[in-house]
C-alpha cells in the first residue's frame, strides 16, 4: 500500500510538471521557444508516446518556432547539420514503431553524428534487458541524399558494435569517425552490410529546424504509421 501511495503521488507531481510548461502562445522569442521545448523535451525523455500526447505537447512549440524563423531548405543547411547531436526525446522503439520503448535502449545516450559528405552514424549505448546493464555500444551507419525542400531521404548501410562502452578519453561520439574510418578497436559487424542494406531500409529526415545547438526534424518510414518528432541538441 504504501509504495501504492508512493507512486500515485509521483504520478500526480509529474501532471502538476506537466501542467507548468509556459503555452507557446505566450513565448514570442527564439529563445524562449528554444528552452520550453528542450525542458518539455527533458521532462518527458524515456517515456513511451503511444497516444501522440507528448509529440501533440511538443508540436505547437516546434510549430511557432518554425513561424517565427523560418527556415531555407535543408541543402543550404548541410554545414549547420553537420556535428554531433543527442537525441534529448523522440522514438525509443526502431523494430514495432509502436512508440514504446526497447528496454535494451539506454535513451540517455542516443547520439545521432551527421557528416556533410552524405552520411552520419547512430550511435548508442545498448543495455542487458534483464539487468539493465551495458553490454556494449551500437553502431548504425546510414547515408542520405538531399531531397526536396526539407527532406532528407536515408537508407541504412551497416550495422556495428562494441562489447563495451566508449574506451577511456573518449566520447560515444568520438566514436563514429573512427568506425567509419576501421580504427575502432573491437569492433564487429553485427550483420553482413548487405542484410542491413536489404532489410533495415531506411526513410526520410524533414528537417524543420537547426541551428547551433538545436534541431528538430520529423522521421517518416513505409512502417511507421504516422512521422516521430525527434529533438536533439549539439554536444562536443
Amino acid at each position: 500500500m504504501k509504495n501504492l501511495i508512493i507512486s500515485l503521488g509521483a504520478l500526480m507531481s509529474m501532471g502538476a510538471m506537466a501542467s507548468d510548461f509556459t503555452p507557446a502562445s505566450d513565448l514570442n522569442t527564439v529563445s524562449e521557444l528554444k528552452s520550453e521545448i528542450l525542458t518539455i523535451a527533458e521532462f518527458y525523455q524515456g517515456q513511451p508516446d503511444q497516444d501522440f500526447k507528448i509529440q501533440k505537447t511538443l508540436n505547437p512549440y516546434v510549430e511557432k518556432l518554425t513561424e517565427i524563423s523560418p527556415q531555407g531548405p535543408v541543402a543550404d543547411r548541410i554545414d549547420v547539420l553537420d556535428g554531433r547531436w543527442q537525441q534529448v526525446w523522440g522514438p525509443y522503439e526502431y523494430r514495432e514503431y509502436d512508440r514504446t520503448v526497447d528496454p535494451s535502449l539506454d535513451v540517455t545516450k542516443i547520439y545521432q553524428v551527421v557528416f556533410k559528405g552524405g552520411y552520419y552514424y547512430n550511435v548508442s549505448n545498448t543495455l542487458d534487458k534483464k539487468t539493465g546493464k551495458s553490454k556494449g555500444t551500437s553502431l548504425l551507419r546510414g547515408e542520405f541524399k538531399v531531397g526536396s525542400a526539407n527532406d532528407l531521404n536515408v537508407k541504412f548501410t551497416n550495422l556495428r558494435r562494441i562489447k563495451t562502452k566508449p574506451p577511456v578519453g573518449l566520447s560515444y561520439t568520438d566514436l563514429a569517425e573512427l568506425s567509419e574510418n576501421d580504427q575502432l578497436e573491437g569492433e564487429r559487424n553485427v550483420l553482413p552490410s548487405f542484410i542491413v542494406r536489404l532489410f533495415f531500409g531506411g526513410g526520410t529526415l524533414k528537417e524543420v529546424y537547426t541551428d547551433k545547438d538545436l534541431r528538430l526534424a520529423y522521421g517518416t518510414s513505409k512502417d511507421a504509421k504516422a512521422p516521430f518528432l525527434y529533438i536533439l541538441k549539439r554536444v562536443p
